[in-house]
C-alpha cells in the first residue's frame, strides 16, 4: 500500500483593521514556520512540471511500524499579507525530502503514484492562488474571508489526497490511479494562468 502525508504548514497573514500582520498556523501543522526557522533550514523542492520526483529526493528514514510503502510529505506554503491596504499573497507547492521515505526505491510504479501526490497538491495550489486573487487587492475586506479561504482550501486539498489513495488503493489499482492521473493533468492545463 502507498500513502502521502500532508503536512499542512500555512502561513497566511490575517489581516486586523488596523492591518497588522498575524500569524497562523493551519490545524494539523506539525511545525510553526518559527520554530522552523529558529531550528534549521528545511529543505524544500518546489513543484515544477519540468522536474519530477526521483527516489533521490525520499531522504527520510522509513517508518519501520507504518504499513505502507512509502510516504510523501508535500505542503501548501501559503504567506499572505497586507501592506499600505495592498493584499499580496505567495502559494507555492512543496516536497519536503528528510520527511519522505520509501521502503522500496526500485519500483517506478510506486514512484509514479508519489508524483502524482505532488501534482494533486499543486492542483490545490492553484485553486488557492484563483480563490486568493479573486478576494481582489485591498485589504478592506479580508479579515472573515482570508481566513475561510484558506482554510478550506487546505481541508479541501486533505480530502481529495485521501479519496485519490482510497479510491486506487493506494496504486494498487492502476486503471483508477490512470484515470486520476488524466484528471490531475487536465485540471493542471486548466489552471495554467495560475501557475
Amino acid at each position: 500500500m502507498l500513502i502521502a502525508s500532508l503536512l499542512l504548514s500555512l502561513w497566511a497573514g490575517i489581516i486586523s483593521p488596523a492591518l497588522a500582520t498575524a500569524r497562523a498556523t493551519a490545524p494539523l501543522a506539525n511545525n510553526s514556520p518559527a520554530k522552523t526557522a529558529e531550528a534549521k533550514t528545511v529543505e524544500k523542492l518546489t513543484w515544477s512540471d519540468s522536474r519530477r520526483l526521483t527516489w533521490d529526493d525520499f531522504k527520510g528514514a522509513p517508518e519501520t511500524g507504518n504499513p505502507h510503502h512509502a510516504l510523501t510529505a508535500a505542503n501548501l506554503a501559503v504567506d499572505a499579507k497586507c501592506t499600505s491596504n495592498a493584499f499580496s499573497y505567495d502559494v507555492k507547492c512543496v516536497f519536503l525530502p528528510e520527511e519522505s521515505w520509501s521502503k522500496n526505491k526500485k519500483s517506478a510504479s510506486l514512484l509514479k503514484h508519489e508524483q502524482l501526490h505532488f501534482d494533486l497538491t499543486e492542483v490545490h495550489a492553484r485553486q488557492l492562488r484563483k480563490k486568493l486573487k479573486e478576494l481582489g487587492s485591498s485589504c478592506s475586506n479580508l479579515k472573515g474571508n482570508l481566513s475561510t479561504t484558506v482554510s478550506t482550501a487546505f481541508k479541501d486539498w486533505k480530502a481529495e489526497q485521501d479519496l485519490f489513495d482510497k479510491s486506487c488503493s493506494h496504486g494498487l489499482n492502476k486503471q483508477e490511479e490512470a484515470a486520476w492521473a488524466e484528471n490531475i493533468n487536465q485540471r493542471l492545463n486548466e489552471l495554467q494562468a495560475y501557475r
